[in-house]
């Protein structure tokens, strides 16, 4: 594939990423808006704010400002670490979501099925690897919503923070094992010097 092929198949790549990211928020936005209309008269006492004691206030207005603190952390270390520009570079985007999904399996079991496969599977190692940084955001997210929990107190908002921290919690331990996994498969199958094919995970 040449150069300006594999640059638009690339850009290719992430309009749809970008649109199955659009997708999912509509859908959930129309969700929430559908579970709030049939909530009827149980919306109000749901969202209605309590009366938390000084000390919980406090420690709300705290953790709301470190959650949002660490998350422009984690932005700005992102960008400024060079992973950011990688990943939106990297080969991966012209492949399919299904052949994406089974180099990752195969970084995870530490399988390499063709030798020509070798560079895609270094490339999606390199990224789960990267994915790690992601945890410090997920952190700095569930850290301001207990922080606005403790603000509001009100129910909608506890039930929110423990839905948070379910899934973020899973998130977290699944980047972090897929990451390890991929830091050995890059030991046991290092990149050769001599091959000099771009792979976009620099």
């Amino acid at each position: 594939m040449d150069g300006a092929r594999e640059r638009r198949e690339i850009r290719r790549g992430r309009r749809r990423f970008r649109l199955l990211l659009v997708g999912t928020v509509v859908v959930f936005a129309l969700v929430s808006l559908l579970v709030g209309l049939l909530a009827g008269g149980f919306r109000a006492r749901w969202l209605e704010r309590g009366d938390p004691p000084g000390w919980v206030e406090n420690t709300g207005v705290v953790l709301a400002v470190s959650g949002l603190v660490a998350e422009v952390a984690a932005v700005v270390w992102m960008v400024r670490s060079g992973g950011y520009r990688a990943d939106r570079e990297s080969r991966l985007w012209t492949l399919s979501w299904g052949r994406r999904r089974a180099l990752a399996q195969a970084v995870r079991r530490g399988v390499v099925g063709s030798p020509d496969d070798l560079p895609w599977l270094r490339t999606t190692a390199a990224q789960m690897v990267r994915q790690r940084r992601y945890v410090l955001l997920l952190g700095g997210l569930t850290t301001m919503n207990l922080g606005q929990a403790l603000l509001s107190f009100a129910p909608a908002w506890l039930v929110v923070l423990g839905i948070t921290v379910m899934m973020f919690g899973l998130s977290c331990w699944q980047l972090l094992r897929d990451a390890r996994r991929a830091e050995a498969f890059l030991r046991t199958h290092p990149a050769d010097p001599a091959v000099t094919t771009p792979t976009g995970s620099r």
